[in-house]
């Protein structure tokens, strides 16, 4: 009798559990049909689930506060239901119920997406006051790319000094990627507070960022800021190389060519050239061209920034060997003044062939009075009435210091 009785129960039990398993499912298809009375049929059938309020609010917006409160009364601990209704109340203007929704998310979702909306609805509501916070806030919890959030943060205060401070939290990676938003906005006087910032915690991660600052700074012909962020590298033993010492005339990076090339700073930078094939690292010459003759007519083969004292004496060194190259090849060293595009040796860094196959080469010149950073650049120019060349340069170290 009892094993009857049991059996009639668990018959029973399974026999709701179906239905009401049929019952659920029912109302999830209905559900997906994103229409008002679909919808509310969903909710007839499964009138306990938060998430057919949701779709409600989204088919009727008249019925959104509503249909968004029935949620949240139904499920408190989700967040993203607080974030429906905050959207909802914002677009109704109910501008308390939106805040009160969103600061409820944050308390729920430690994370960092909640808080990012906050900073977007005190953005759009123009309250500083709550903004900054906010803001800062959500980088402190932030993850993954948050220039979106720079980029707010532009647009409500375009004050650089106000965004370091009250926005930026110290934390490496978030400074690092506020400094690599700086330098692709070219908002390089912004970036220098932050270089400074991120230079007393530099490590491995930050190298490139700096290394791109660096050449920006090149660009402006800034070259004291630019050596102080190299040897500031050079000096937590980020870089392969020892610091620049300008003042001893000893500027130049990588003589020898025994590193590989860094593209960037005071390394060498090597453009790619059609038809030229470039070698680095040599058993007797560090650095080799392969000119295939078809080469431009002109071209940059080689370039470094060198740091240099004004109205000094310098001499440059050049240890070279041809290959298959007579007299005049054409190639050429020019040493160029950053500042007004002179070139310090006035055409005559020519390279010349000889038949003896290695060879050194001594060029003179001193800097002008207004001149603190040079490029050496190694070119390929076709000599009038040749062809142009085929055969091969190698270049062993190169040397430039003071001429005493």
């Amino acid at each position: 009798m009892l094993s009857r009785i049991i059996g009639a129960f668990t018959a029973t039990l399974c026999g709701y559990a179906c239905y009401w398993s049929v019952r659920w499912a029912g109302a999830d298809y209905v559900a997906k049909n994103p229409s008002r009375s679909r919808i509310e049929y969903a909710l007839r059938l499964a009138p306990g689930n938060p998430e057919y309020y949701v779709r409600l609010a989204e088919a009727e917006p008249a019925l959104a506060l509503a249909a968004m409160q029935r949620a949240v009364d139904l499920n408190p601990l989700n967040s993203s239901v607080w974030i429906e209704f905050a959207r909802a109340a914002e677009e109704h203007k109910d501008f308390p119920g939106a805040e009160h929704s969103l600061l409820r998310a944050v308390q729920l979702d430690k994370t960092f997406a909640p808080r990012w909306l906050l900073a977007e609805f005190y953005s759009r509501r123009h309250d500083e006051a709550r903004f900054w916070p906010a803001v800062r806030a959500a980088l402190v919890t932030s993850y993954d790319d948050v220039t979106p959030l720079f980029d707010l943060c532009w647009n409500f205060a375009p004050e650089p000094r106000i965004i370091l401070d009250r926005a930026v939290p110290n934390r490496p990676d978030v400074l690092r990627q506020y400094f690599d938003f700086l330098l692709a906005k070219n908002r390089l006087d912004a970036a220098d507070a932050v270089a400074n910032q991120l230079m007393r915690d530099a490590g491995p991660d930050t190298v490139q960022s700096l290394l791109s600052y660096c050449d920006r700074l090149l660009e402006k012909n800034d070259s004291s800021r630019a050596v102080e962020v190299w040897n500031g590298l050079a000096a937590k033993r980020l870089l392969e190389y020892p610091a620049l010492a300008v003042a001893q005339g000893r500027s130049l990076t990588n003589g020898a060519f025994e590193k590989a090339f860094l593209a960037s700073g005071f390394d060498w930078r090597v453009p790619p050239v059609a038809g030229v094939f470039v070698q680095n690292g040599g058993a007797s010459f560090g650095l080799r061209f392969d000119f295939s003759g078809k080469q431009p007519e002109s071209c940059e083969l080689l370039a470094e920034f060198v740091p240099v004292e004004p109205l000094q004496p310098y001499q440059f060194v050049v240890r070279y060997a041809t290959d298959g190259l007579e007299g005049d090849t054409g190639i050429k060293w020019r040493v160029m003044d950053v500042r007004t595009g002179a070139d310090l040796l006035e055409g005559a860094g020519h390279v010349i062939a000889s038949a003896h196959n290695e060879r050194a080469q001594l060029y003179k010149f001193s800097t002008p009075a207004q001149a603190r950073l040079l490029k050496l650049v190694l070119a390929y120019e076709r000599a009038l009435g040749t062809v142009r060349i085929e055969g091969s340069l190698s270049l062993g170290n190169v040397a430039l210091g003071f001429d005493r």
